[in-house]
């Protein structure tokens, strides 16, 4: 069963989004919402009971009667609620999702899988369905099958970023890492300054550092793209895989450092993004490293690398932002600005091979 509160605060926040962006004929809605807010979840119903009388066409109210029974841990009714206004017009993929969750609250995989998949077939561009397939199939321990689902929601919705975020942990727990680190990372710019986003930062450090060893004999090791096998006779001319090159250029990268640290790994990116533009782009075009040439352009890269792996050292963090005030502020002014923003669609969507 998905965790409840983490997945109902997303569609609660979708839901306030999508009330503020029309008129209603009841205004009371408004009162409503703020009541789920508020978790009095009962007034809240008594209030959308009456606007269902004013305006009896409006999907919106018993969609968050619906709601707020699913917050109340009622499935049963929050079913039942749903499934009277299945066939109004204006029913949007938010219907199959909240749907498809309380069936899978009932200890109902299947029917939550086959309702996702109802959604669909309506609106197959819907990032969000393939996100709830996935965490169904996760929860099931069907791996492959979340993965595929989480990637096929990235190539048809490369903006939204909870499939980055699923995705990202998943390979983040495996043996071949990379898509770990590039859905992570990814995520971590397009979704910033939430929780998930500080988990995530420490996820891709410790990572990283678990991945990177650095031996007593001035030796290291490195471990991200296990168990490849490479069927020579299927590459592309002097091609090897993704993942072979970037371990590759990584291990070059580290010349001159002697242990994995904040700082030293800011260093090895450095030393990376010019082996990528050198040697991999040639091969693969990752619109993650891109946006490290755009960063690198600006003179903010190395503060950007010491921003986005901040949780994994905070301490570390701390004291190189102090002695780099002016740097990092003008990272920050660079980094928050709309035309600087990582830009992913259809046409530059990474997704692993």
């Amino acid at each position: 069963m998905k965790n409840y509160y983490s997945v109902l605060l997303f569609l609660l926040l979708s839901l306030n989004f999508h009330a503020q962006k029309k008129t209603f004929k009841c205004e009371k809605v408004y009162n409503a919402v703020k009541l789920i807010d508020a978790e009095k979840y009962n007034e809240a119903i008594t209030i959308l009971r009456e606007c269902e009388k004013i305006d009896p066409q409006d999907y919106t109210y018993p969609y968050e009667i619906a709601l707020a029974y699913t917050y109340n841990k009622e499935y049963d009714k929050a079913v039942s609620e749903l499934k009277k206004i299945k066939n109004y017009s204006d029913v949007k993929a938010d219907y199959y999702q909240l749907l498809g969750n309380n069936f899978d609250y009932q200890g109902k995989p299947e029917l939550a899988i086959a309702t996702y998949n109802e959604g669909l077939k309506k609106f197959p561009n819907s990032g969000k369905l393939y996100l709830e397939k996935g965490v169904v199939y996760e929860l099931e321990e069907k791996y492959n099958e979340a993965i595929n689902s989480y990637e096929t929601g990235i190539l048809i919705d490369p903006s939204y970023s909870s499939n980055y975020y699923r995705a990202a942990k998943l390979y983040l727990r495996s043996d071949n890492k990379l898509s770990g680190f590039i859905f992570g990372e990814i995520f971590v710019n397009l979704e910033r300054t939430t929780k998930r986003t500080k988990e995530m930062s420490k996820l891709l450090y410790d990572g990283y550092k678990e991945a990177i060893i650095f031996k007593d004999d001035n030796n290291l090791s490195i471990s991200i793209c296990k168990n490849i096998l490479i069927d020579v006779s299927k590459l592309d001319k002097n091609k090897l895989p993704l993942c072979s090159m970037f371990e590759a250029n990584l291990l070059l990268s580290t010349t001159g450092q002697k242990e994995f640290s904040l700082n030293s790994f800011a260093k090895i990116r450095s030393g990376f993004l010019k082996m990528y533009l050198e040697i991999m782009k040639k091969e693969y075009q990752i619109v993650l490293f891109d946006y490290f040439k755009k960063m690198d352009d600006n003179k903010v890269f190395d503060a950007y690398n010491h921003y986005i792996f901040q949780m994994g050292d905070e301490s570390a963090f701390t004291e190189w932002m102090q002695k780099n005030e002016a740097e990092y502020q003008k990272f920050v002014t660079w980094y928050t600005q709309d035309e600087n923003l990582l830009a992913i669609d259809k046409s530059n969507v990474y997704v692993s091979n």
